[in-house]
């Protein structure tokens, strides 16, 4: 007979892992006379959350990497991210809007897109890609924290506990975004609402829509290695574009 180390139960000498907490180290002795506290490690039943994982006051995993900076804040590099992800989550959504017109009712759609490639149309098609870019890149920051421009410029979105923010909640923040700092995607009006956007996080550290609610925003150190992504993330985004234009032609 043995005794686990971590909650006391007794166990057959030839168990290799505890039937009731999952802990792998045993005594000859009850726990009062071990003294000694376990710590649930992952891939036992006693586990709670993987290694280097914090957990918040209200239970969600802490999803901010180790080593990561709340201040100061890099305008520049939220600002390329969010094109990126305007630009990829814009586009995306379209093509997958007309693969499915096209193979539906192929002549309707050919006349429906047909209207954004007259001249009058491309702040119409401007404002669209970022209204359905930021409603994405919004959904997928609730979940993740991330998003693709986000991951590759090293930046994170995380509530007060420093846990994901929820879906609902990040469509919301970008929204807010897509309507204060990118000025409803109308060309002109966007030049003044980003330039009050980027004097307002670089003289308070964040922004209206994350003050509100109490989000936090992290940042990957700079260095040579965030210099590569940085430089990545740029070539990504010419490289969208360049596709798009193609495909415009064809």
């Amino acid at each position: 007979m043995k005794y686990c180390n971590s909650c006391g139960q007794d166990a057959q000498s030839t168990m290799l892992m505890c039937a009731k907490c999952g802990n792998k180290e045993f005594s000859d002795k009850p726990l009062t006379s071990v003294g000694k506290k376990f710590t649930p490690t992952q891939g036992t039943q006693g586990f709670t959350a993987p290694p280097n994982v914090q957990r918040s006051r209200s239970g969600n995993a802490k999803i901010i990497p180790k080593g990561w900076l709340e201040s100061p804040p890099t305008p520049w590099r939220r600002y390329a991210a969010r094109i990126l992800d305007l630009s990829f989550f814009g586009y995306l959504a379209f093509l997958l809007i007309a693969l499915a017109y096209y193979s539906v009712a192929p002549y309707s759609a050919d006349q429906f897109f047909g209207i954004f490639e007259h001249p009058s149309a491309i702040i119409i098609d401007i404002m669209l890609t970022a209204f359905v870019g930021s409603l994405l890149t919004g959904a997928v920051i609730g979940i993740s924290g991330f998003s693709l421009g986000k991951f590759i410029f090293g930046i994170i979105v995380t509530d007060s506990n420093g846990s994901n923010i929820g879906f609902l909640e990040g469509v919301q923040r970008d929204l807010k975004v897509f309507i204060r700092g990118l000025g409803l995607g109308i060309p002109i009006v966007n030049l003044f609402t980003l330039y009050s956007a980027h004097k307002r996080l670089s003289n308070n550290n964040v922004t209206s829509w994350d003050e509100e609610k109490q989000f936090r925003v992290f940042h990957r150190p700079s260095g040579m290695g965030q210099y590569l992504l940085n430089v990545m993330g740029i070539a990504i985004l010419v490289l969208i574009n360049v596709l798009m234009k193609l495909l415009d032609t064809l």
